[in-house]
């Protein structure tokens, strides 16, 4: 059986069991039938000898039997016994040889010479007069009591080899129907396998209206599909980018050694190259620094250290660092901060999300222009917002401001981002699970607006927690 295919297993057994149920199924009636007809023989045996009895009687000291009476009638026998087992008149079927016990009003069924007879005795009792049974014998074949039964059974044991192959190819058919989504699921893996063409699909809900379970099969596995692409497609994405950027400052480090080591002349000379060499150096050491973040994110493996903390004085502390930077453009930073505000969070990625959101207002801002910090509480959330009148970010480029190393603006960069810090802010609200939206208009400004949970270390262990089963 484990050499076929399923679809030839299936149908096995379903002929199998169908004809199964067939046979119980006449077996049933036949056996039915057949209770309803040895029930009406034994019946009619009684009846034909008690209606003998009317042509029997003991007159005068003397035994009378009408000349009418009838001793075979619809293949029942009836006989007249007296004393001695002496056959007063009738016959006994042939097949019967031996003598047979009376026992009065009693149908009883007994085998002589290989046949079933089926027998009923009647006393008649005088006194002053020997007894007188009267005996019914009938056979008790069912072939022989009913024809039209044994007729059923010849023909069935005719049939059945004929229903065997309806079965079978009736369960084959359905089977192949049924097992036809299947082999497209598998037709469609195999294309996938033998090529990198992801964006293929099964797509039963386009070819058929049923919702059974391969349906539900089909629709998990394009399902999977789907996530299997994206994923696919963000991680080339994020090799391009993350090799594009790192190409930049690598190629900047071998430039300067180059010339630091073939043309400088001087001290200072040698001083700027190795000044230029730091700063790129430091730029891939941030940049790796993020990817690697972001890398534990993905997998799960990043926990957060929650603890208590007062926010406001967090947030406070970072906006005061910021100041210096704000102020190299001419940019006022204003506080709106609520006083201590406490929640738990990680310390360390609450910080980096107050830097990146300021720092990217900052760099976005107009010059002489503002970049407003407000933190308030209410309703058991923590709520942050970073404002400012800076260039803005246009309609069809607000979804993408999250995807790592994407820049609006590229060119109001400064040669240091990478267009990860959007990115690594979502995640850090995510993680701490919030929401973070931006509002902007082009030339008016951004608001950046987050909300956490005052104390929700119960969801953030949950997050973590459907992270790594992810």
């Amino acid at each position: 059986m484990k050499r076929f295919s399923i679809k030839v297993r299936v149908t096995i057994w379903y002929a199998f069991f169908l004809t199964l149920l067939v046979c119980l199924i006449f077996a049933s009636l036949i056996y039915t039938s057949n209770r309803l007809v040895q029930g009406d023989i034994q019946g009619d045996l009684q009846a034909v000898v008690e209606d003998s009895l009317v042509d029997i009687s003991i007159e005068n000291g003397r035994l009378e039997i009408d000349d009418d009476m009838v001793n075979y009638r619809d293949g029942i026998y009836v006989l007249v016994y007296q004393e001695n087992n002496f056959i007063v008149t009738g016959a006994l079927p042939s097949g019967i040889n031996s003598e047979i016990p009376f026992i009065s009003d009693t149908v009883r069924k007994i085998r002589d010479s290989g046949k079933e007879f089926y027998v009923y005795d009647h006393l008649i009792s005088e006194e002053d007069f020997p007894d007188v049974w009267v005996r019914g014998l009938t056979s008790a074949d069912l072939t022989a009591s009913d024809p039209a039964i044994v007729f059923m059974m010849r023909m069935f044991f005719i049939l059945l080899p004929a229903l065997i192959l309806l079965a079978a190819i009736g369960g084959y058919s359905i089977t192949k129907r049924a097992f036809l989504p299947v082999s497209q699921i598998t037709e469609t893996a195999g294309h996938i396998e033998a090529g990198t063409d992801l964006s293929q699909r099964i797509g039963l809900e386009y070819k058929t209206g049923s919702k059974d379970e391969i349906y539900r099969l089909s629709a998990t596995f394009d399902r999977m599909l789907d996530r299997l692409e994206r994923s696919f497609e963000a991680e080339r994405q994020f090799s391009n980018d993350a090799s594009h950027e790192l190409r930049t400052p690598l190629s900047v480090i071998m430039a300067q050694c180059e010339y630091a080591l073939k043309k400088t002349s001087t001290e200072d000379e040698a001083r700027t190259s190795l000044e230029v060499i730091l700063g790129q150096s430091k730029k891939m050491s941030a940049l790796i620094s993020q990817l690697l973040t972001l890398a534990r994110a993905d997998q799960g493996t990043f926990r957060l250290e929650l603890e208590e903390l007062n926010v406001s004085e967090v947030t406070r502390m970072v906006a005061l660092e910021q100041e210096a930077f704000a102020a190299e453009r001419g940019i006022e930073l204003q506080q709106d901060i609520e006083p201590d505000l406490y929640a738990k969070v990680d310390e360390s990625l609450f910080m980096r999300l107050w830097i990146n959101l300021i720092s990217n207002s900052v760099k976005y801002g107009k010059d002489g222009g503002f970049v407003r910090v407000v933190l308030k509480a209410g309703d058991g959330l923590l709520t942050g917002q970073v404002i400012d009148d800076g260039i803005g970010i246009p309609g069809d480029a607000l979804l993408k401001i999250w995807d790592r190393f994407y820049q609006v603006n590229p060119s109001r960069s400064d040669g240091n981002s990478a267009g990860l810090g959007l990115s690594m802010v979502k995640w850090i609200v995510t993680a701490h699970h919030g929401q973070i939206t931006a509002d902007s208009a082009v030339g008016q400004g951004t608001r950046f607006t987050f909300t956490l949970p005052l104390n929700n270390e119960k969801e953030i262990n949950d997050y973590e927690r459907e992270s790594i089963e992810e």
